[in-house]
């Protein structure tokens, strides 16, 4: 069994939009800002200018904050990611969560599949390399679709993330099944305060030791914000967002 988000569970938690890194030189791209799923979501999609006719990847980035009041969130935050994957033929895709419009509600799956939907008729996708990056309480917003979302996901990066708040340990061999489809990757610190260690480091542990393509990259001086990884990590950003 797998259980919603309670209010005692309901932090506000934010990832520093960071658009400048150590990565490949930087390209320029188009932006398209467009409303997705039946409450009319904000989304922002991204395609580096000349762009390959040649199938493309789709990576949608899923931000934290997820219950804050920000509703066109998404709309800013997945630029986090370009400098990360300038040069690689891939769409970026950025949804927005915000209330009870937050990535476990049925809304935010709609809003996911939406959007989607939206970038394979734009561009030309190829089914197997869809992948999702969740960062903060983005990461729960991964694991709500890779269980009820429609499409099959080739890679998962979820950064700073608990899904065991959301998923508890004991009930990860029931959901193992749905998540085998797939890698995940965690980049997880040990100095995060808003999901602590002690808390996320053996659920991630239980979760590898269960799922199939699974793997942690623990740093114990790991912070929460994504600008530490920028900093500190780069070349691990580099490789997680390096599409396969």
């Amino acid at each position: 069994m797998y259980f919603r988000l309670g209010p005692s569970l309901c932090i506000l938690l934010s990832c520093a939009v960071v658009l400048q890194a150590a990565g490949p030189a930087k390209m320029e791209w188009d932006s398209l800002q467009i409303r997705v799923g039946s409450q009319a979501s904000a989304a922002g999609i991204w395609a580096q200018k000349k762009s390959s006719k040649k199938p493309m990847g789709l990576m949608v980035w899923m931000h934290g904050g997820m219950q804050g009041p920000n509703c066109e969130k998404g709309l800013q935050a997945g630029k986090a990611l370009l400098p990360w994957v300038s040069g690689q033929n891939v769409v970026v895709a950025s949804p927005s969560a915000c209330g009870a419009r937050n990535w476990l509600s049925d809304a935010g799956l709609e809003a996911m599949e939406s959007l989607i939907d939206s970038a394979m008729k734009r561009f030309p996708i190829d089914r197997s390399r869809i992948d999702l990056v969740g960062v903060s309480d983005g990461g729960f917003g991964v694991a709500h679709y890779s269980l009820k979302g429609k499409r099959t996901i080739a890679r998962r990066v979820l950064v700073s993330t608990h899904v065991g708040a959301w998923i508890p340990a004991q009930s990860i061999s029931e959901v193992a099944p749905q998540f085998s489809q797939g890698s995940w990757l965690f980049l997880q610190g040990g100095a995060d305060k808003n999901f602590p260690g002690e808390a996320t480091r053996p659920w991630i542990q239980a979760f590898c030791a269960q799922v199939p393509r699974a793997t942690l990259v623990w740093e114990p001086q790991g912070e929460h914000d994504l600008s530490w990884w920028v900093k500190n990590r780069p070349e691990q950003l580099r490789t997680a967002f390096t599409a396969k």
